[in-house]
């Protein structure tokens, strides 16, 4: 299938796309054709789209919660939803944390219930977005008691993001048939798994009002 949608590469990127891919590569470690996408057609959305994806992923960068459980989150959220594209992409980031072969094989279907290879916290963080992405997680039972038992409210809080994150990501790709990059390419991920902050986060937030103001003025005069 031939991705529906264009996205903006390096050499075309002017204004806030330019800023979304720098901010991408950096704390990201790459930017992903979904981010294209978004770039070229709505980058002020972007923006804080971006913003979002990076704080709730990836480390050090405002969550508070272990980042192993929220990866662990978004690949099982991706592979219930049988988005290829998203698996592949949470699955290669997992190795970077240090995720192997055999965790992976096992998140594929409910093998990680009974596996030694997850500890308690983690089977019960995996369970919760399996049910967050089946929309099974509003009722009463298990999953919800073993969550309040094992996490704190803020884990709970950013687990729950990153799958609901997930999900809103695996249907924009699935509807755009993105297409799936490298896996060279896809591996430069692991480059921004240590060594961002916070403050480099703020600072790419930092200058939305004045480039927002330029992309804004620049689309008035266009029309």
């Amino acid at each position: 299938m031939t991705q529906r949608l264009s996205g903006v590469s390096n050499e075309e990127a002017t204004g806030v796309a330019s800023e979304i891919i720098e901010a991408s590569n950096l704390l990201l470690g790459r930017t992903s054709n979904l981010v294209r996408i978004l770039s070229a057609h709505s980058p002020l959305l972007a923006r804080w789209f971006l913003g979002l994806v990076a704080a709730v992923r990836q480390p050090n960068l405002g969550a508070v919660s272990d980042v192993r459980l929220r990866n662990l989150a978004t690949i099982k959220t991706s592979m219930v939803n049988q988005c290829n594209y998203c698996a592949t992409h949470t699955s290669i980031f997992g190795e970077a944390l240090g995720l192997k072969e055999d965790d992976l094989a096992a998140l594929k279907d409910d093998s990680y219930k009974s596996s030694p290879l997850f500890n308690e916290r983690e089977r019960a963080a995996i369970a919760w977005s399996e049910a967050m992405t089946r929309n099974t997680a509003n009722r009463a039972g298990k999953h919800w008691d073993d969550m309040r038992r094992l996490f704190t409210d803020a884990e709970i809080v950013e687990i729950s993001m990153a799958s609901a994150m997930f999900n809103m990501i695996n249907r924009l790709n699935d509807s755009f048939w993105t297409e799936l990059e490298t896996l060279e390419y896809n591996r430069k991920q692991g480059d921004a798994v240590k060594g961002r902050t916070v403050e480099q986060l703020e600072m790419f937030a930092s200058g939305f009002a004045t480039s927002g103001q330029a992309e804004r003025e620049s689309a008035k005069a266009i029309a």
